[in-house]
């Protein structure tokens, strides 16, 4: 794993619920869901931990090869940087957290799903699309 670090891309907004992390893509209408192992490297690539410290940070946490957890996060970073999720940061971050309990829980490989049924709805966005006297009135 290298030092290599990411920051959550500009317009991707994003929530947690129930241990998945929604993230819609504001540019381009695609949301998507993320699961497994895939919450806990959100959060710490939010706390700008780096690949390296990220696969540390796993591997204290949960039950599986270095190797493997390693391989898990390379090709997870890699899919958010290709659907635009995340991008190179140069800035150093506050380190990964330490693990959360000496108990290891079982490793589940992250997941990345991507949907692009609701493009319409979430492209819509009335309030912008206005002349200069405001909302209510549409742009002509």
């Amino acid at each position: 794993m290298s030092e290599s670090r990411f920051r959550i891309a500009p317009g991707i907004v994003h929530e947690t619920v129930d241990g998945e992390v929604i993230a819609i893509d504001l540019d381009d209408g695609s949301y998507y869901s993320l699961a497994g192992s895939g919450p806990a490297i959100w959060e710490l690539l939010e706390g700008g931990a780096s690949e390296a410290e990220i696969g540390a940070a796993l591997a204290a946490s949960f039950e599986a090869e270095e190797a493997e957890i390693g391989a898990a996060v390379s090709a997870l970073l890699g899919q958010m940087q290709e659907n635009g999720l995340i991008v190179a940061s140069e800035g150093g971050g506050s380190g990964a957290p330490p693990a959360r309990s000496s108990e290891k829980s079982p490793f589940e490989v992250p997941r990345l799903e991507r949907y692009d049924d609701m493009k319409d709805y979430f492209l819509l966005d009335p309030i912008h699309e206005v002349d200069t006297a405001g909302w209510p009135r549409p742009a002509a």
